[in-house]
């Protein structure tokens, strides 16, 4: 009996000391980026750094910047610990499974084992990081520029998500970036929001290259956002804002035509074969008429084709 609880003794011991164990925090490094992990979670851990370091030097090439910029992930314990870390005066981040924190310069992520979707983990984590990013060259960015980095550049700017933001734009549920200042206070909103930064950021990429490389090669750590802009693309961010706005209207008049043209094509050969049954359903219906008319007398035909055969009697 003695030897019995002993073991059982033993064994709670164990477990406990296991438990410790595996609950202790611990750091590793790779390059720049420092994470934070209980020690159960290092797998995680190092997977996450690594594909965030590969993802970090891609965008890095695409800008034209490489800041020595240490960048610290905090893999939470639990949710209790995530919420605990959460700034309560932005609620968005009470439905995100990482974000980025300015006064720690720290991203903290949901722990994946919380049973959380956690497909898209690294993306989320990248976006994160476009917002450290931006935040180390412009202090005073509006919000609509983080975010749309942070969705374009993380290749979250889906060609589904811009239709959607078409429908919004035509049922005139979105605003013009000059007020875009604070995330909106209705969540349906948030979907819109994320999509019009990210075309904007995309518009400045794509049709205002010149301008976005001077931005960014002039790039350095805490800048004033609106002169760096005005000085790149000799505009105001207000100007911008009126200016983008024809743009986005006259995109998407331009993908509605776009649109309705694909559809037209895409209906042709139903239309074809419509247009074959409708003829074919139209020549039986003749042919039933045809069929369900009277029997025409022959004989009496004959008789007056005769008639008419005759010469007429001479007067």
């Amino acid at each position: 009996m003695i030897t019995t609880i002993n073991d059982l003794k033993a064994i709670i011991f164990s477990f406990l000391l296991l438990l410790q164990l595996t609950s202790q925090a611990d750091i590793i490094q790779l390059d720049d980026i420092y994470v934070e992990y209980m020690k159960r979670d290092a797998r995680i851990a190092v997977k996450l750094g690594r594909r965030l370091a590969e993802d970090i030097s891609h965008f890095q090439k695409q800008i034209g910047q490489y800041p020595e910029l240490s960048t610290h992930l905090v893999i939470s314990a639990d949710e209790s610990d995530y919420e605990s870390k959460l700034d309560k005066s932005r609620e968005i981040m009470e439905f995100s499974q990482a974000y980025y924190s300015p006064r720690t310069r720290t991203i903290y992520i949901r722990n994946p084992r919380d049973g959380l979707n956690y497909r898209d983990l690294n993306r989320i984590v990248f976006h994160e990081y476009i917002h450290h990013f931006v935040f180390h060259y412009f202090s005073n960015a509006p919000l609509w520029f983080h975010e749309g980095m942070a969705v374009f550049f993380s290749n979250d700017f889906s060609q589904g998500r811009e239709l959607n933001l078409a429908a919004q734009y035509f049922m005139k549920n979105t605003r013009p970036l000059s007020s875009m200042q604070e995330y909106p206070d209705n969540r349906i909103e948030w979907e819109s929001y994320y999509a019009k930064s990210a075309l904007a950021v995309r518009y400045l990429f794509t049709k205002r290259q010149r301008g976005f490389s001077r931005l960014w090669e002039k790039a350095e750590p805490q800048r004033k956002f609106n002169a760096a802009f005005q000085r790149s693309f000799y505009q105001t961010v207000y100007e911008f804002s009126r200016n983008f706005e024809e743009y986005q209207s006259n995109h998407f008049k331009s993908m509605g035509m776009l649109f309705m043209g694909s559809i037209l094509w895409m209906l042709l050969p139903f239309l074809f074969l419509f247009s074959i049954w409708r003829r074919k359903v139209q020549e039986k219906q003749l042919l039933r008429d045809m069929e369900a008319e009277e029997p025409v007398d022959i004989e009496y035909i004959y008789e007056i084709e005769i008639d008419e055969d005759k010469p007429e009697p001479e007067k």
